[in-house]
Parts: C-alpha cells; sequence; structure tokens
C-alpha cells in the first residue's frame, strides 16, 4: 500500500471488522489467563490491521478521519483489556467472531472477485496469514484446548486460503485494467 500510494482493492469494513475478531479473540484470551503463545501474535495482527486501516483512510484523503478511527479502536481495546468487561459478554464477543471472520473475509473475497484484481493486498501477507492461522489450530489444541477458538481459527484457515487462493489466481493483474474488462 506504502509503495503503490494507494488503498485501491482493500475492503475498509473487511479490516475493521479483523480488528473486531482479533480484539474477541486477544480480551477473551487475556480474561481466560491463556499463555501469551496463545493469543500473543494477536497484538501483531492489531497493530498491522488498525495500520492497514489507517493507511486506507489516509490513501482516501481522510488522514483526520483515520486518526479519530485509532482513537477510538485504542480506546475500545483498552476497555476490553482492562478487566471491566465481564466474561459471559467476553465469551459471547468471542463466540460472534464465526459470524465476524465469516463476514470480513467473504467482504474481501467479493471486493476482489468484484474488481476482477486483489488490488494492493500483499500475496506474503496472506501467505503469512494462511500458514499462521493453520499453526493456531494446533497451538490452540495444544495450549488452550478451548473448542471455540479451535473452531474459529479453523474457519479462519478456511477464508485466509480463499483469499490466498484469489492472490494466486489474479497475479499481476492491476486493478484499472480488471475494472475496465
Amino acid at each position: 500500500m506504502i509503495s503503490a500510494k494507494s488503498g485501491a482493492g482493500v475492503s475498509l469494513l473487511s479490516q475493521v471488522l479483523e480488528l473486531v475478531a482479533l480484539t474477541a479473540t486477544i480480551s477473551y484470551s487475556v480474561a481466560n489467563s491463556f499463555p501469551f503463545s496463545a493469543w500473543g501474535e494477536g497484538l501483531f495482527l492489531v497493530l498491522q490491521t488498525s495500520t492497514i486501516c489507517y493507511l486506507v483512510f489516509y490513501y482516501d484523503n481522510k488522514a483526520l478521519a483515520g486518526i479519530a478511527f485509532l482513537v477510538v479502536y485504542a480506546a475500545a481495546l483498552y476497555v476490553f483489556l482492562s478487566g471491566m468487561v465481564p466474561m459471559n459478554i467476553l465469551w459471547s464477543f468471542q463466540s460472534s467472531n464465526i459470524a465476524i471472520i465469516i463476514g470480513s473475509k467473504v467482504l474481501q473475497a467479493w471486493a476482489n472477485y468484484s474488481n476482477g484484481s486483489t488490488g494492493q493486498l500483499s500475496v506474503i501477507t496472506f501467505f503469512l496469514l494462511f500458514l499462521g492461522s493453520i499453526a493456531r489450530i494446533f497451538t490452540s489444541i495444544q495450549e488452550t484446548g478451548d473448542a471455540l477458538i479451535i473452531l474459529i481459527y479453523m474457519i479462519t484457515t478456511t477464508f485466509n486460503g480463499v483469499i490466498f487462493a484469489q492472490l494466486i489466481y489474479y497475479w499481476n493483474v492491476p486493478i484499472a485494467k480488471a475494472k475496465s474488462e
């Protein structure tokens, strides 16, 4: 995105839903005292995804809206990690991840299909997301045994695989050319 100076092809809604899903997983894991190795990757994904969200705003000439988004998100993240939210709410939030993940990934896959291109999506990023989600299935089985988290990572792996396959399928198809066809 930075080298292209464009957020073309990146679904902002998909990225925001991804942040919601990551926040649910991190806050649920922290509240359950799962080991950092079971959820710590999520913190780095939060940094990456929130940066992508900001860049989408920025390259759409809405930098101030991007900053406001980051401030609101940081405040929400603080509330969820602070212990102020009861466990039954966190469990419900984590359970909603199934629909959120499916929705966010379907939105991005649909944007790719509609554009006939993956725009500025990074093949390396999605390859790593795909491999990471596969690894998360096994580490979640071993470190948490939590059926909800394992199911969520299985769904995430499936949809990351779909988007990774689209990246391969639409390899070297510029978004402008794809829209004109």
